[in-house]
């Protein structure tokens, strides 16, 4: 059975993500306005606070380091894998890192910074308000661009199913903001991935807004 997430696996502010990442706290809220960082928010009256996972951060980070390879001595010393019982795990957290690029570009406003995340042929469909709209991925990074930053979003993920190279993700948003969705608006989306050249990207956005 997989290990769940308890206190002592998570870190339960900025301060602690900048340590564990030996980083500033000014750089790692960087990371995950640009790069896709995994942080997440429990939401509050007042004002939120922030958490992450410590092996969100350690899938985040592998992903995003290039290694020369290994001496030998150095790959011999390196525990054992069951691919049986971490598979799931391991494809988990990495659909879970491209989805946290299209909402930390959400949060900061810039449709451009959730482009890695989706397919170069990717699409959506969906209503808001009762009208249909359909097309491009290209509408989203404009509207994203157009709304401006939604710092206040409240992410949470209801479903995320893989088989083999595709998976399916539903996401529940609450709280979003900016010029374009107004106040406290939520939108239901479900996202198709493929896993490309060891990659998982977006390749359709199916969403819903919800009236207000």
């Amino acid at each position: 059975m997989p290990v769940r997430n308890t206190p002592q696996k998570t870190l339960e502010s900025w301060k602690q993500i900048a340590a564990y990442l030996d980083r500033s706290e000014r750089t790692v809220r960087r990371w995950e306005a640009n790069e896709g960082l995994p942080v997440h928010r429990r939401e509050h009256e007042k004002q939120d606070t922030v958490f992450a996972f410590r092996h969100e951060i350690e899938v985040w980070t592998r992903l995003r380091t290039k290694c020369s390879g290994l001496a030998a001595n150095e790959a011999e010393s390196l525990p054992s894998v069951n691919p049986a019982t971490n598979a799931y795990l391991v494809e988990h957290d990495a659909i879970t890192c491209t989805m946290h690029l299209y909402i930390a570009a959400a949060r900061a406003g810039d449709g451009d910074l959730m482009r890695p995340a989706f397919h170069p042929s990717a699409t959506i469909s969906g209503y808001c308000q009762g009208v249909e709209y359909s097309g491009s991925v290209e509408h989203v990074f404009q509207w994203i661009t157009q709304n401006g930053p939604a710092p206040n979003i409240n992410p949470r993920f209801a479903r995320i199913e893989i088989i083999e190279s595709i998976a399916v993700v539903s996401l529940e948003v609450q709280r979003w903001s900016g010029k374009l969705a107004g106040a406290n608006a939520r939108a239901s989306d479900v996202f198709t991935l493929l896993k490309c050249n060891g990659e998982w990207k977006i390749t359709h956005k199916l969403f819903h807004w919800h009236d207000q």
